[in-house]
C-alpha cells in the first residue's frame, strides 16, 4: 500500500502541471488569443510604417521592416501571455473564466471586440467611432452600462499606465542601444507630464471602441458581462490580462526602440 501511495503522489505531481496547462490553453482558445495576437501584429506593422515616416524621416529600409516583423513574433507573444496569465490565475479561476467565455455570450463578446478592433484600424471608421462617442447621449441606459463596465474593469487608468510604460521602454531601448543611457527620473518626469493628454486620448479610444463593439449586445447581455467582471474570477482575469499584455508590449516597445536606434545609426553612416 505504501508503494502504491507514493506512485499515486508521483502521478499527481507530474500530471497536475499538464492538466493546468491544458485548462489554460482552453481558456486562451475560448478568448481567441491567437486572433488577438494577429490583430496586434497587424497594428504593429502599421506602427512600423508610422515610425519610418516620422521618426526615421522616411529612411526605413527593408531591414528595419524585417526587424519589426520579427519583433511582433506571434509565437513569442502567445508564450508571454500564457505564462503571465498562468501565474496570476488559480485553477478554479481558470475553469470559471473558461465556462463564461465558452458560453454563447462569451464567444459573442470576444468576436465583437476583435471585429471592432480590426475595423478601427481603418482611419475613416476610427474617426467615425470617435465622433459617435462625442455625440453619444450620456443619459441612455446603454451608455451608462458601457460606463459601468469601464469603471468596473478600471480600463482608463490601466491603459494609461500601460501606454506610459510602453513609451518609457521605447525610449529606453533607443538610448541604451545608442550607448547613451537616459536618466530614468528625467525620462519618467517627461512622460508623466504627458499623462493628462494620454488619459484624454485613452478615454476617447476606450469608449469609442466599446460603443462600437458592444452595440449589438442587449442590455441584459451587457449586465451579464458586467456581473462576470465584478466576480473575483473576473477581477483576477482582468488583472492577469493587463499584466500579460503590459509585459508583452513593454518587451516589444523596448525592441522597437533598439531597432529605431540601429536604423538611425545606419542612416547616418
Amino acid at each position: 500500500m505504501r508503494r502504491l501511495f507514493y506512485n499515486v503522489l508521483a502521478i499527481a505531481f507530474w500530471s497536475s502541471p499538464l492538466a493546468a496547462d491544458e485548462k489554460l490553453d482552453r481558456l486562451m482558445q475560448a478568448m481567441q488569443l491567437q486572433e488577438v495576437i494577429e490583430i496586434i501584429g497587424k497594428e504593429g506593422r502599421e506602427q512600423g510604417e508610422v515610425l519610418i515616416d516620422t521618426v526615421l524621416d522616411g529612411n526605413g529600409d527593408s531591414y528595419f521592416q524585417a526587424e519589426v516583423e520579427d519583433i511582433y513574433d506571434p509565437v513569442w507573444m502567445h508564450d508571454q501571455m500564457i505564462r503571465t496569465v498562468g501565474e496570476y490565475l488559480n485553477e478554479g479561476q481558470i475553469e470559471q473564466a473558461t465556462v463564461f467565455f465558452e458560453s454563447e455570450l462569451g464567444q459573442t463578446i470576444i468576436s465583437l471586440e476583435n471585429s471592432a478592433r480590426m475595423a478601427l484600424m481603418d482611419d475613416a471608421i476610427d474617426d467615425m467611432a470617435r465622433q459617435a462617442y462625442r455625440q453619444f447621449d450620456r443619459e441612455t441606459e446603454f451608455y451608462l452600462l458601457i460606463d459601468e463596465y469601464v469603471h468596473v474593469n478600471d480600463l482608463i487608468e490601466q491603459n494609461v499606465q500601460g501606454s506610459l510604460s510602453a513609451d518609457y521602454n521605447f525610449f529606453l531601448g533607443i538610448s541604451n542601444s545608442q550607448g547613451f543611457p537616459m536618466e530614468n527620473d528625467l525620462l519618467l518626469n517627461q512622460l508623466m507630464e504627458q499623462k493628462g493628454e494620454v488619459a484624454v486620448e485613452t478615454e476617447t479610444w476606450v469608449y469609442s471602441f466599446l460603443l462600437l463593439a458592444y452595440q449589438p449586445l442587449s442590455k441584459a447581455q451587457m449586465r451579464e458581462n458586467i456581473a462576470f467582471s465584478r466576480t473575483e474570477t473576473g477581477q483576477a482575469l482582468n488583472e492577469a490580462l493587463f499584466k500579460g499584455f503590459d509585459f508583452m508590449i513593454d518587451g516589444i516597445y523596448y525592441r522597437l526602440g533598439e531597432a529605431v536606434a540601429r536604423a538611425i545609426d545606419s542612416s547616418e553612416l
